[in-house]
């Protein structure tokens, strides 16, 4: 762990289209603020009917070294991956390579139920296989090279979660076997038929696999914990550990040209692009979410591994584009980029504004609260402020940005209450990725 103070570098490099200043001064503003939150540390580039209208970088590529992130930066992208494995399996459906409906039981004969799953099922994280990120041994050694014998060993012995088919449940394993299936179906290996199929194609030259072993100047230091004063390093997972489920590196510019090969349907066809962004269940596609924002269809993917966090988000029919990587583990990414969807559709927003609150209402969170028998909270109100200590660590203010939702301002912790005839009935705690929820809380005032 790492402990300095330091200053956080503003605006490095903007690019604003022609008439398109109130937006990027908005934009700016935004990220401005998520920066001073310690909630983003990282690469921007966001772009509207072909043209990029906003491109900044914040935040430092490596803190001890002072190198500043840049547009050149690269980041890990996370599970962002799967959207470049489903569309190896969408380009092979094309060739008539294999089928969306293949049992994967084709591919794997001994697979307990693998003639009642599909290769769609796989996709839409609807195949019911046993989540490998579950197994605490499988995460702990995820900086560890390993074969893919040893990755299969953490999931394919357990029983299915559910009917193939009837649920959604997001599935690193899933993405894991689609991968298998690329290397079968190409006789390639996977790195290699994505490099074939999508990154060469495009010119994705700073897109890659092997980030632990990569060396360039450009690659990006990942933080576990990032505030004013602490600056924790991770160390990379490695690109066996995550395969096709999670493995690549890339950096915004890169991206953008992903977002221009679909937009342009140099990745595959526009049939492929409809389904792959027809919603399965749970809003989940192939190899992405799909929503509705202001009447438009809105396709995402986020991206979150240790160490980095990242969201790209995109509107096919309006050619517009949101890209943000993040060095920092942060949770609140997803947000920031639906925010800038917001300024450049001219429609309100909230991130962290703070809001003041009566005395009276702030006293109603003022008390003891057991989450669990590790962990315990004590809520405290002096005057109009409200501070939380956490298992008698010492008191941190927090501010409300809703009534029954508070934030600190300098780590991603966020305490939200739900309240039942005006008893508190439960206190969510959420860490960054973390998240610690009492269901029956003893409350002591």
């Amino acid at each position: 762990m790492k402990k300095l103070i330091i200053t956080i570098p503003t605006l490095i490099f903007t690019v604003l289209a022609a008439g398109g200043q109130d937006v990027g001064k908005r934009i700016d503003s935004l990220i401005e603020k998520a920066v001073k939150l310690n909630r983003f540390n990282g690469s921007v580039l966001v772009s509207k009917n072909g043209k990029i209208v906003y491109e900044k970088s914040d935040g430092y590529q490596n803190v001890n070294k002072h190198i500043l992130n840049t547009s050149n930066t690269i980041y890990q992208i996370g599970s962002t991956t799967k959207e470049f494995t489903a569309a190896v399996i969408l380009k092979l459906a094309e060739q008539h390579k294999l089928s969306l409906e293949d049992k994967l039981s084709k591919y794997f004969p001994d697979y307990k139920r693998g003639d009642e799953i599909t290769v769609k099922h796989l996709l839409t994280h609807t195949s019911g296989i046993s989540e490998i990120l579950r197994d605490h041994t499988a995460v702990n050694e995820s900086a560890i090279p390993r074969s893919i014998e040893k990755t299969l060993s953490y999931f394919i012995n357990k029983p299915l979660d559910f009917d193939p088919g009837t649920r959604y449940s997001y599935s690193n394993s899933g993405y894991i076997l689609l991968g298998l299936i690329i290397e079968k179906v190409t006789g390639q290996t996977y790195q290699l038929a994505v490099r074939e199929f999508i990154l060469k194609p495009l010119k994705m030259n700073h897109t890659g696999f092997d980030f632990a072993g990569l060396r360039s100047s450009y690659k990006a230091m990942g933080y576990t914990k990032y505030t004013q004063l602490i600056h924790e390093e991770s160390i990379p997972w490695d690109s066996t550990a995550t395969f096709s489920a999670g493995s690549l590196y890339s950096t915004v510019k890169d991206l953008y040209k992903w977002h221009q090969g679909l937009l342009n349907y140099k990745v595959y066809s526009k049939a492929s692009l409809q389904e792959a962004t027809t919603p399965f269940l749970e809003g989940y596609g192939l190899g992405c979410w799909i929503d509705t924002l202001y009447t438009k269809k809105i396709v995402s993917h986020g991206g979150n591994i240790l160490g980095f966090t990242g969201y790209f988000g995109r509107i096919q029919e309006d050619d517009v584009c949101v890209i943000l990587l993040n060095n920092i583990y942060n949770h609140q990414i997803e947000t920031i980029g639906l925010s800038i969807f917001a300024i450049l559709y001219n429609k309100p927003y909230s991130y962290f504004d703070e809001i003041k609150l009566s005395a009276e209402l702030l006293e109603k969170y003022a008390g003891e609260y057991e989450v669990n028998a590790d962990y315990k909270v004590k809520i405290i109100r002096t005057g109009d402020q409200l501070f939380i200590q956490r298992n008698n660590k010492p008191e941190i203010e927090i501010f409300a940005y809703k009534e029954n939702g508070f934030f600190q301002k300098d780590d991603d912790i966020r305490i939200s209450f739900q309240m039942e005839n005006n008893i508190i009935t439960q206190i969510t705690i959420r860490e960054g990725l973390n998240t610690k929820k009492g269901d029956k809380i003893k409350l002591k005032q």
